[in-house]
């Protein structure tokens, strides 16, 4: 077979064998099956997959340091993760590792990035013994197998986000249109309808038109007027039932009207202000939600003066099944946009035990014809 064929068929079957472990998304135990399937296939000593922190995946001749959890070490790592360009280490001395007198036995390396819509989230390494020897073969097989994998990953992620939306909008016809939610503004048209016939009949209408508009959810991107009316309207109904004890504000920058943002991204934040926020505090507080626009980005702040979030839940409230509300709402929102744009457009979180919680969200412009300005008073 000539060396051609050999990289083909190399390439070819790493391909086939790992797509269902890549399918899976990259994490701990997918990448150590990918690297045990590219160390019996192609012709080297080791084989590693980091993200960006550190070795998600480790297969062939051991070092003590090369283990899974583990730091990334080397310096020529941390470059290739920096520069996005793949690099060729040539001897040991080349990786500038920090442990001095390491025993490792690996000598050189392909050290390729991993991207994922041109942000690199890792690597892939392939390791030799010997000094300067990296024959042509397993540097264009560490350059494809790299790109190969990163176009998987990209059609998985893009896969991943698909069945996101799906699930976001039935989440959110879940979380909004809760039994307990339903109950509570029942009972609170109940209560009115003996002392406040006209209010009662007002919150029926608002309530219909909230849950109009949740059933009707179709696009993936609003007008962060149309958003903010939604946000207006579950305010108002909750307002009725907690009465001075939610007291908020609404301020928007007059160009940010026309901004397009992902459907029901504020409306879970603020839901989780008010019923983990302010609900539990006595006496309640104020919430504000302001956005503005600046610097080519649309930001959106939502904040709260009630409990705040405990400092043993703080690490954990992006994690997918953590909690309820908090963890679902806040994951499920941070989890959208770090799919649609990327991980610096993450929610930020700030909060203070028994002071308040502030929630940041930041997204690129995108823009419909911009709305007269108006602001909602205090209430």
């Amino acid at each position: 077979m000539t060396a051609e064929w050999t990289f083909l068929d190399h390439t070819f079957r790493i391909g086939e064998e790992t797509l269902p472990y890549v399918r899976q998304g990259l994490n701990e135990e997918t990448a150590q099956k990918i690297c045990e399937i590219i160390r019996d296939i192609a012709e080297v000593d080791a084989v590693a997959i980091t993200d960006r922190q550190t070795i998600l995946g480790y297969a062939g001749l051991g070092c003590p340091f090369m283990v899974r959890h583990q730091p990334i070490l080397t310096r020529a790592t941390r470059n290739v993760l920096a520069t996005g360009r793949l690099r060729l280490v040539a001897s040991k001395a080349d990786f500038e590792c920090p442990i001095a007198g390491c025993p490792c036995p690996l000598q050189a390396a392909v050290i390729a990035p991993l991207k994922v819509r041109d942000q690199v989230v890792g690597t892939l390494k392939l390791y030799r013994t010997h000094r300067n020897d990296i024959p042509g073969m397993v540097h264009r097989l560490g350059a494809g197998i790299a790109q190969l994998l990163s176009l998987q990953m990209e059609l998985a992620e893009a896969e991943r986000l698909r069945e996101l939306a799906a699930r976001a909008r039935l989440e959110a016809l879940q979380a909004q249109i809760r039994p307990h939610f339903l109950f509570n503004t029942l009972n609170t048209v109940l209560m009115f309808s003996r002392t406040d016939p006209d209010r009662a009949r007002d919150l029926l209408v608002k309530l219909a038109v909230f849950l109009r508009r949740a059933l009707t959810v179709r696009d993936e991107f609003i007008r962060l007027e149309d958003e903010m009316e939604y946000v207006q309207m579950y305010l108002e109904i909750e307002q009725a039932r907690f009465g001075d004890n939610l007291r908020f504000r609404v301020r928007i920058d007059p160009r940010a009207f026309g901004c397009l943002v992902p459907v029901l991204t504020i409306q879970p934040l603020v839901e989780n202000a008010v019923v983990h926020g302010l609900a539990p505090r006595e006496g309640g507080g104020r919430l504000t939600v302001a956005a503005r626009v600046r610097g080519g980005h649309l930001h959106v702040v939502v904040a709260d003066s009630g409990v705040g979030i405990p400092p043993e839940l703080r690490q954990e409230i992006f994690r997918p099944g953590v909690g309820k509300g908090m963890g679902l709402g806040l994951s499920n929102v941070n989890q959208r946009l770090v799919g649609l744009y990327g991980e610096a457009y993450g929610l930020k979180v700030r909060s203070r035990p028994g002071r308040g919680t502030l929630v940041r969200l930041v997204v690129p412009l995108r823009r419909q014809a911009v709305q007269p300005a108006r602001e909602e008073p205090a209430r």
